[in-house]
């Protein structure tokens, strides 16, 4: 619903803020020691351990030694939560650090450090690239990555393009990352023993002649790249790209 959201009743009501713009428990109460950051910091270690499917009022209450019921003076819903949680993540290893002025080693320093943060926590990447970063370490990182390309006689709309067609390649690289960890885990087929299932299947198929290409990269590809020095290669063809179009940008305005 765009503009506001409609009650069981048919009236109109006002959305709520974000959890972020609404007054907090200050630990008061039969359990002083329960907070939002002792709740946050138990979702976010529980779903590093057995994913975002896992956290639930019930189980971080269990994890906390609390009733279920005492969360919620601390946490509305369970949308807050994953908010929260996720903020917290983005909020983790402490600030960028300061710019040194060249665009294209701050941009490649941040893409390297976002993709770390992402694979130590790979249930917050849904949460991230759907949900308006609006929580004060998202902004901060925002902002900072904007900053990046400040001062170079881009408009606004250009800085941001140009920096989120980097975000998005470190997030299509990670969820690849992240999917091929997943099927491995739920097949119980680590890289290896799925090639040697698909190989005969997949000789066949290229010995037929229909795919020289695909044939000719089965043979001479690498089978075994590291990781990081795929992702890093790709950055760098990534960030020739925005050079290119930072240059053509400027020359436009």
């Amino acid at each position: 619903m765009a503009a506001h959201e409609v009650g069981s009743a048919g009236q109109s009501a006002q959305p709520r803020p974000p959890v972020w713009a609404r007054p907090r428990s200050g630990g008061r109460g039969p359990q002083p020691s329960l907070s939002v950051d002792a709740i946050v910091t138990a979702a976010v270690a529980l779903a590093d351990a057995e994913g975002v499917d896992a956290v639930s009022m019930r189980r971080i209450a269990a994890e906390l030694g609390v009733g279920t019921m005492s969360l919620y003076r601390y946490v509305e819903t369970k949308d807050d939560l994953l908010d929260l949680m996720a903020d917290q993540v983005m909020g983790e290893d402490g600030p960028s650090g300061p710019l040194t002025g060249e665009w294209r080693t701050d941009l490649r320093r941040i893409a390297v450090d976002y993709r770390r943060l992402i694979l130590r926590h790979p249930w917050v990447l849904p949460i991230v690239a759907s949900r308006p970063p609006l929580g004060p370490n998202n902004l901060r990182r925002s902002e900072c990555l904007l900053g990046v390309l400040d001062g170079l006689g881009l408009t606004i709309a250009a800085m941001s393009g140009l920096t989120a067609t980097v975000i998005g390649y470190v997030r299509g690289v990670v969820l690849t990352e992240i999917a091929e960890t997943e099927v491995a885990r739920r097949t119980g087929l680590d890289e290896d023993r799925y090639r040697r299932s698909v190989g005969p299947y997949l000789t066949d198929v290229l010995a037929a002649g229909q795919h020289p290409l695909l044939a000719r990269f089965v043979a001479l590809a690498d089978h075994d790249p590291d990781p990081d020095r795929t992702f890093l290669w790709g950055l760098d063809r990534v960030l020739d790209g925005v050079a290119v179009g930072l240059e053509r940008l400027r020359a436009e305005q």
